[in-house]
């Protein structure tokens, strides 16, 4: 779970995390700059904290990414083939959502739905829905087989 930099309110994760915790799943949060992991009403023996890490490093072996749908995490696990739950928080996360939903390459919660059962709801149907993983995974080659953004800046210059 990621809520970016400042949307991960130890009082509004808690629950969620709680609720993520009583699946038999691994539970990894990555802490903004605002949280400490002392913060968050939780088994801590069930929910792992982890500070700053780049997504790429965090990615592998994920199964699913609950977020709050940023461009950075969401295009990371987009690249990675990894399906997502999007919890929108505000400014563009609500398009990312909306996105991801249409894509089918994740399930989209909205308020007022973001409830501790709605989510571990999504979290089972993102982990068993077939297709949701085969959508996310021709996703991520669609993206693997773009040209890189060196590839795209050296076009663009060589076009002056």
């Amino acid at each position: 779970m990621t809520f970016g930099t400042w949307f991960g309110e130890p009082a509004k994760l808690s629950p969620l995390l709680r609720a993520l915790s009583t699946l038999d799943v691994e539970v990894v949060v990555t802490l903004g700059l605002a949280a400490k992991p002392d913060e968050f009403d939780v088994d801590h023996d069930r929910v792992t904290f982890v500070g700053f890490t780049p997504m790429d490093d965090l990615l592998d072996g994920v199964d699913v990414v609950v977020t709050h749908g940023g461009a950075g995490t969401t295009a990371a696990a987009l690249m990675k083939g990894v399906p997502l739950v999007v919890l929108p928080q505000g400014a563009d996360q609500f398009f990312q959502a909306e996105r991801v939903a249409a894509a089918r390459a994740g399930i989209a919660l909205n308020p007022p739905s973001q409830t501790p059962e709605a989510l571990v709801a999504a979290v089972k149907t993102v982990l068993e829905d077939v297709s949701i993983r085969e959508n996310v995974t021709t996703i991520a080659e669609e993206i693997a087989a773009m040209p890189s953004a060196d590839e795209v800046a050296a076009t663009l210059e060589a076009g002056r």
